[in-house]
């Protein structure tokens, strides 16, 4: 039995092209021709219409109950953490607590507000018992919305909607986020979604890198909001990486049962560690690093992670202890240790040969 001869790579047919509908190239006189008004400001400073917001923390950090006092100023147009908040309607998909919890809850914080049990402007959907993949729910989650209007939906958690997708493989949660972006192009909503922060002490870790899994997560939202553990009992600081705002300065919150309250008091920078841990690194490991001819940030932080396993965030940390205390300074965008030269009067010198002498 003879074997068939190998195609050639001309005999192999080609694939049949796959047709989609792309918008129209245009230039740029005529992109800017035409005024885009920009999606509605929901919260002063941090969310607006038409975004995909992510809200993380800790675990049992009073998430639910923060997303619930945030839904219900929404609806109301009261403040939030001290921001203005315009009135829209809101819709909660409730994945993970009983009815009865969500009705307590809700009254605790609507009492805490001065409402009523009449509330309008915000809508439910108790989907606890019918978690299952984010593509089968989506469809139906539009559907439900149609004509509603509503300014924001808040889906909690979303752990509820990944079937069995991995949380940790960049395809698979580009494909998750995808459909809350879908979500709030067609109903023209702010989608703010909860989310965990990966185990160990967050402190160790930049702002938009602590949320768990994968970093599609920080790249996919228009806004990250994170709150983080503060040395005090119950205290958190709240931090915002956001697309469509000057990132705000870092604030304070306690638990004040049914809410969380701005802290004034508390050093939002003072954020909890690991009892009793000694510091790992020292500045001195990092000013070794930098040679007469100078490197770029890039360079010196490859240097300090290759040569002493500096973490990123240790390094940025200790670069900031360096800049202020005068150690190093950036010409020609590389950094250069600065050399301090002990001066001596010729007295003192002459003095100093004499005792030796």
């Amino acid at each position: 039995m003879t074997n068939a001869p190998a195609k050639t790579w001309q005999e192999i047919p080609a694939p049949e092209p796959v047709s989609i509908e792309l918008p129209p190239i245009i230039a740029l006189g005529e992109f800017l021709s035409v005024s885009i008004e920009l999606p509605k400001v929901l919260v002063d400073g941090f969310i607006r219409k038409r975004s995909v917001i992510m809200f993380a923390s800790a675990s049992k950090s009073f998430k639910t109950w923060t997303l619930l006092h945030l839904a219900l100023c929404v609806s109301q147009g009261a403040p939030w953490f001290g921001r203005n908040v315009a009135e829209g309607r809101v819709l909660f998909l409730n994945f993970e607590l009983s009815p009865a919890e969500l009705q307590s809850r809700l009254r605790a914080i609507a009492g805490s507000m001065a409402l009523g049990d009449d509330i309008e402007n915000f809508d439910i959907c108790n989907l606890r018992g019918h978690a299952t993949d984010i593509a089968k729910l989506m469809p139906e989650i539009i559907k439900q919305c149609e004509g509603k209007n509503y300014a924001m939906i808040i889906p909690d958690p979303i752990y509820s909607m990944m079937g069995e997708r991995n949380e940790n493989a960049a395809n698979e949660m580009a494909d998750f986020l995808k459909h809350l972006t879908v979500l709030s192009e067609q109903t023209g909503a702010a989608v703010v979604y909860t989310h965990h922060f990966a185990k160990g002490f967050a402190a160790s870790k930049e702002q938009i890198d602590r949320a768990s899994g994968s970093g599609v997560f920080a790249r996919h939202a228009d806004g990250i909001i994170t709150l983080t553990r503060l040395k005090q009992d119950n205290a958190f600081a709240v931090e915002a990486d956001l697309r469509s705002f000057k990132r705000p300065a870092p604030f304070a919150i306690k638990w004040e049962y049914p809410t969380m309250e701005l802290a004034e008091d508390l050093d939002p920078t003072m954020l909890k560690t690991r009892a009793g841990r000694p510091p790992s690194h020292d500045l001195q490991e990092i000013l070794n690093c930098l040679t007469n001819e100078g490197l770029t940030s890039g360079e010196w932080k490859a240097d300090a992670q290759c040569f002493h396993g500096i973490k990123s965030s240790t390094f940025y940390e200790l670069r900031k202890r360096a800049i202020a205390e005068g150690h190093v300074q950036e010409r020609d965008k590389k950094w250069f240790r600065i050399r301090k030269v002990l001066r001596v009067s010729f007295k003192e010198s002459c003095l100093g040969a004499s005792d030796a002498a």
